[in-house]
């Protein structure tokens, strides 16, 4: 019965609340640096501030005023691993040792504070990202100025920041988030058993995959270790989290296949960046109720920002998210059994 249920999860779109308005923002909040920068004339740069708009998705059920005084520091903790990562980008040891750091202190910090999903995700991933891209081309990197890559993220962050905020400049919007501020319980840090139980997976899990992905480059281990991540961070049951997994996968093997397809058609400026806002959309619409769908949308996201010289071998790029996907499914799995 479980397992028919769990096939069967795979394809059914669960119930889910009204996120439409949700979606929205979090589209306009990468759409503004993307789209303006675009018409500029500099579409690269706007896909480097694309990284900061991932602010908009975290405590996106909170209030408002709850998001007002946590987003600031969910935005520092996007700058500062943006900028481990640059700093980090002339050694291929630096840059592993990096990757693994931010994702065992975000994870800590994540579950300690119950910020919830997206979790240490973007984190981790704005990490390899950004040292992918200050990197030496001898590095596999694309060897751009890593000021350029963590202000032009920061910039990405403010403009989510003032896109989150901006409806309470409407009466009625203030009312109801007042209402939903009054309910919320205080925010301290603390780690409950389960807690520590999956943060201590997480950071054996993320050990392994930089050591065994090593001989890869960082341009794919950080992505082994961002799928060791994603599937520990959230739960500590063998069933469900076996589940995520298989989600992680398939939804990656479609996801990519959509990369492909982006690519075949290779979008420009404006075009391309009203593609990453109805990707961006379309992960907050259905990452409730479908989390393997969601991934389908939102692995082609993550593939364009972090390729963005339009240099890279399409066939490449998919066969090796591909295979460090599995690898990282498989790495997850394995401390899930043991630990």
């Amino acid at each position: 019965m479980n397992v028919r249920a769990d096939i069967r999860s795979l394809f059914v779109l669960r119930e889910s609340p009204v996120r439409w308005p949700i979606a929205l923002q979090a589209a306009i909040a990468i759409g503004i640096p993307t789209v303006g920068f675009a018409l500029a004339g500099q579409a690269q740069l706007g896909l480097l501030a694309s990284s900061g708009a991932f602010t908009a998705l975290f405590l996106s059920s909170g209030s408002r005023r709850d998001r007002a005084s946590v987003l600031p520091l969910i935005a520092l903790g996007l700058v500062a691993s943006s900028a481990i990562g640059v700093l980090a980008s002339e050694s291929l040891l630096a840059s592993l040792a990096a990757v693994f750091v931010v994702a065992a202190v975000s994870s800590t910090l994540i579950l300690g504070f119950s910020i919830g999903p997206p979790g240490s995700l973007f984190f981790v991933l704005v990490t390899g990202v950004s040292t992918h891209l200050a990197a030496p081309v001898s590095l596999g990197g694309e060897s751009l100025s890593g000021l350029l890559v963590v202000g032009m993220l920061a910039l990405g962050a403010v403009i989510a920041y003032v896109v989150v905020l901006a409806p309470l400049a409407v009466p009625r919007v203030r009312v109801r988030d007042s209402e939903l501020h009054a309910g919320r319980a205080p925010r301290r840090f603390t780690l409950t058993e389960i807690d520590r139980v999956i943060l201590g997976r997480v950071i054996v899990g993320s050990a392994i995959a930089a050591l065994i992905s090593a001989p890869l480059g960082i341009h794919r281990a950080y992505w082994v270790v961002l799928t060791v991540v994603v599937i520990l961070q959230n739960g500590h049951r063998l069933r469900l989290t076996t589940l995520r997994a298989v989600h992680r996968v398939l939804g990656t093997l479609v996801g990519v296949a959509v990369f492909a397809l982006v690519m075949l058609v290779n979008p420009h400026g404006v075009w391309l960046a009203l593609l990453l806002m109805a990707l961006q959309f379309g992960v907050e619409i259905v990452v409730i109720r479908n989390y393997g769908l969601a991934l389908v949308l939102i692995t082609p996201l993550a593939l364009v920002i972090s390729s963005q010289s339009g240099t890279a071998d399409v066939a490449a790029t998919v066969t090796e998210r591909v295979v460090d996907t599995v690898l990282g499914a498989v790495i997850a799995l394995v401390v899930l059994v043991v630990a």
